[in-house]
């Protein structure tokens, strides 16, 4: 099986920080290390809500972004895109920008009965002047051997429902079932297949099995990111960690839209194998 050697991620922007100095707000950004071989690369996976958080915040913790070989965007939200002009310019060089077309599309996010404006805040033109490589795939991509982008993810799991969203298709408003929804799949010798999300609008489970497909991994080591959570039932939460439970899942690592209620479940069950993560930590495999 095609596995990396070590993966070191880095959590450039999310919602909370664990050090002062650092700057939080709703958003992701991952800088992803895998080694193999003796050959390294380094992914942006999401670029958070803003550039100059996601540069100052790696400027403080000694992340050299210029290395950036590939940006990979877990969906088209603006939480996670809004920062990518500029990174791409602090780099400086042709980067492939990997998405999903759907990424690309209006977006809006249904509050109070209200439409807010929830997409990419720039125009794809923009993007095209820019240094960045606009690769846009639906299906599964593999970046390296061990090293997989997802692409659109079925929906199998009759208890994870993607709510609260509209697009516009054709001239008019409709539901957005998020299909631009994608992760990341890394094979790691010595522990498994550790899965990274952004949001998993596409639903956690839905997210795992897939992964388990493209890889042709059974069990699942880890899993880490937003699993948009927040706001979710009991019944919803519970079915998750069942199927996290019966997937053989070791470590669990939350954040940004997973909320507060599912979180502390997942610490009530996972104990000391659940880690909440924040701005500025670490995580080596």
């Amino acid at each position: 099986m095609n596995q990396v050697d070590r993966m070191r991620l880095t959590v450039l922007v999310e919602d909370l920080k664990n050090r002062p100095e650092l700057t939080a707000k709703h958003g992701l950004s991952f800088f992803i290390e895998l080694k193999s071989a003796g050959n390294t690369t380094n992914l942006l996976m999401d670029t958070g809500p803003s550039a100059d958080i996601v540069l100052q915040n790696a400027l403080k913790l000694n992340i050299a972004l210029k290395k950036v070989d590939s940006i990979v965007l877990s969906h088209g939200h603006y939480d996670h895109t809004s920062g990518l002009l500029g990174v791409l310019k602090y780099i400086g060089k042709k980067v492939p920008v990997i998405a999903h077309p759907d990424a690309l599309e209006p977006k809006f996010a249904v509050r109070k009965k209200r439409l807010k404006k929830a997409g990419i805040p720039f125009q794809v033109s923009e993007l095209g002047k820019s240094s960045g490589i606009l690769t846009l795939k639906r299906g599964p991509t593999s970046k390296a051997p061990g090293i997989w982008v997802s692409g659109e993810i079925k929906r199998a799991s009759p208890f994870e429902k993607v709510k609260g969203f509209k697009t516009v298709r054709r001239g008019k408003l409709v539901k957005d079932y998020m299909p631009d929804d994608q992760a990341l799949f890394v094979v790691v010798k010595g522990k498994g297949l550790v899965v990274v999300t952004g949001c998993a609008h596409a639903g956690l489970i839905n997210t795992i099995k897939q992964a388990q497909k493209v890889t042709g991994s059974s069990g699942v080591y880890a899993v880490i990111g937003g699993f948009h959570l927040a706001g979710a039932s009991a019944g919803r939460i519970n079915a998750t960690i069942e199927e996290l439970q019966n997937a053989g899942v070791k470590v669990v690592m939350p954040c940004h839209c997973t909320g507060k209620k599912a979180i502390t479940k997942f610490s009530k069950v996972f104990g000391k194998n659940c880690n909440q993560l924040r701005t500025g930590n670490v995580v080596t495999f």
